[in-house]
C-alpha cells in the first residue's frame, strides 16, 4: 500500500512537471538523532557554525574574562566587522536569486509574519522592561526596545549550498524570516540621523542607491576580466567596498550587502560566479571572527541579565506563537514543528547587533549582550526541545 501511495505522488508530481522532493523525503529517510554536541551549537561537524562555541570563546577571551582579546584590539578588528556583515548580507541576496521551488514568495510571506510577530513581542516586552531601570535614559528606551525586537526576529543562518528545492519547508522559512527585519533595522538606523521619518527614510534609499551603484561598477569590471587573480582582487574590492561605505556613513552593512547580493544575483553572469566564489571562500573565516568580537564585547551587570532573560523567553513565545500562525496562514503547507525550527538563533541577529553597535554609543552593549546571551540560551532551549533532526 506504502509503495502504491509512493507510486501515486511520482506520478502526479510528473504530470504537472515536477517532482515534490520534500513529500517522498519524508517518506523515503526516516529521522535522525544529531550529536548532542551538535544540537547545541559546541560542533563543526555538520558544516553549520558553533554559534555557541565560538560566542563563549569570545566571552572568555574578552574583556570580561581572560583579557586576551583586549579593547586595543576590539578597536582595531571594528573596522572589519561591517565587511563582515556585508558579507553575509550579500550570501542572502545571492542564496534569494538562485533558482528556487515554486512555493518560495508564499514561504518570505509566512516566514514575515513571523519575523513580525517576533519583533512585536519582544519590543513591546523590552519596553515594558526597561522604564523601570534608572540606568537608561527614557529618550534612548525605545530604541533598545525596538533593536532589541530586529535582532530577536531573525532565524536565519548562512545560506546552505543545497538547492532551495531540496530543503524542508520550515528550513527554507527560517532563512528567509531576516529579510524584513533587515530592511525594518536599516530605516531604524537611518532615523538616528535624521529624527524624521521622511529623512530617514530619504537616508536609506540614498544608502541603496550608492549600495547599487557599487554593485554596478563592480560587474563592470568583472565582465571584462579574464579568470584570474585580478577577479578575486575586483571581488574582495567590491565586498570591502559595500561593508566600508555602510560603516563610513553609519548604515546598515546588512542590508547594503543584501542589495548587492540581489543585484549580483539577478544580472547573473561572471559578476555573480565570481562574487560567490570569493564571498563564500571567504564567509567561514568572516562569520568566526565576527561572533568572537560580538562574544568580546559581551559585557555583565544585573540589568543585562534581567534583559537577556526577558529577550530569551519573549523570542521563544513569538517564535512559537509565529509558527503557529502561519500554519493558519493559506498557502504552502509547512509542518506542526516549524516553531521548534525557528527557534535556533542563527547568525543574521547578532550581525544586525553588531553592525548597529558601531553607530549607538550607551544602548549598543546593552542590545549586543541581550542578543549574544538571548542567542546562547535561543540555541540551549532549541537543542533541549528538539533533541531530533527530522525531514519534513
Amino acid at each position: 500500500m506504502a509503495d502504491s501511495i509512493h507510486s501515486d505522488v511520482i506520478t502526479q508530481d510528473l504530470q504537472t512537471g515536477e517532482i515534490d522532493l520534500e513529500r517522498l523525503g519524508a517518506r523515503q529517510i526516516p529521522p535522525r538523532a544529531l550529536p548532542w554536541h551538535v544540537r547545541f551549537g559546541l560542533s563543526w561537524s555538520t558544516g553549520a557554525v558553533p554559534v555557541v562555541l565560538i560566542l563563549l570563546l569570545g566571552v572568555a577571551l574578552g574583556p570580561e574574562g581572560l583579557a586576551i582579546i583586549t579593547p586595543g584590539v576590539l578597536v582595531v578588528l571594528d573596522p572589519v566587522i561591517p565587511v563582515a556583515v556585508a558579507a553575509l548580507g550579500i550570501l542572502a541576496g545571492l542564496e534569494f536569486t538562485r533558482p528556487a521551488a515554486p512555493n518560495r514568495w508564499p514561504l518570505l510571506r509566512k516566514a514575515s509574519i513571523e519575523s513580525l510577530l517576533t519583533g512585536v513581542i519582544v519590543t513591546l516586552g523590552v519596553w515594558l522592561i526597561m522604564p523601570t531601570s534608572a540606568e537608561f535614559e527614557p529618550s534612548r528606551v525605545w530604541l533598545i526596545a525596538v533593536m532589541a525586537g530586529v535582532c530577536a526576529s531573525m532565524s536565519a543562518t548562512l545560506p546552505d549550498a543545497d538547492p532551495d528545492r531540496l530543503r524542508p519547508a520550515a528550513i527554507r522559512m527560517r532563512d528567509l524570516d531576516g529579510l524584513l527585519p533587515s530592511i525594518v533595522g536599516a530605516v531604524v538606523l537611518a532615523f538616528l540621523h535624521s529624527y524624521s521619518p521622511l529623512g530617514s527614510l530619504g537616508l536609506t534609499i540614498q544608502a541603496a542607491i550608492l549600495a547599487l551603484l557599487i554593485s554596478a561598477t563592480a560587474w563592470l569590471l568583472l565582465a571584462d576580466t579574464s579568470p584570474s587573480t585580478e577577479q578575486r582582487v575586483f571581488s574582495i574590492a567590491a565586498l570591502l567596498l559595500v561593508g566600508g561605505i555602510a560603516d563610513y556613513l553609519s548604515l546598515s552593512a546588512l542590508v547594503g550587502g543584501l542589495l548587492a547580493g540581489l543585484f549580483w544575483g539577478y544580472v547573473g553572469g561572471v559578476a555573480r560566479d565570481c562574487i560567490e566564489r570569493d564571498v563564500r571562500y571567504l564567509r567561514h573565516p568572516l562569520v568566526v571572527l565576527m561572533l568572537l568580537t560580538a562574544g568580546a564585547k559581551t559585557t555583565f551587570s544585573g540589568w543585562i541579565l534581567i534583559l537577556a532573560v526577558a529577550y530569551l523567553l519573549l523570542r521563544i513565545t513569538g517564535k512559537l506563537l509565529g509558527g503557529w500562525l502561519t500554519r493558519q496562514v493559506p498557502g504552502v503547507a509547512i509542518p506542526d514543528s516549524v516553531g521548534a525550527a525557528l527557534l535556533p538563533p542563527g547568525v543574521f541577529g547578532i550581525a544586525f547587533a553588531l553592525d548597529a553597535s558601531s553607530m549607538m554609543d550607551g544602548p549598543a552593549a546593552v542590545i549586543l549582550a541581550a542578543t549574544v546571551l538571548g542567542s546562547i540560551g535561543s540555541q540551549l532551549v532549541a537543542a533541549l526541545w528538539r533533541p531530533v533532526e527530522t525531514h519534513e
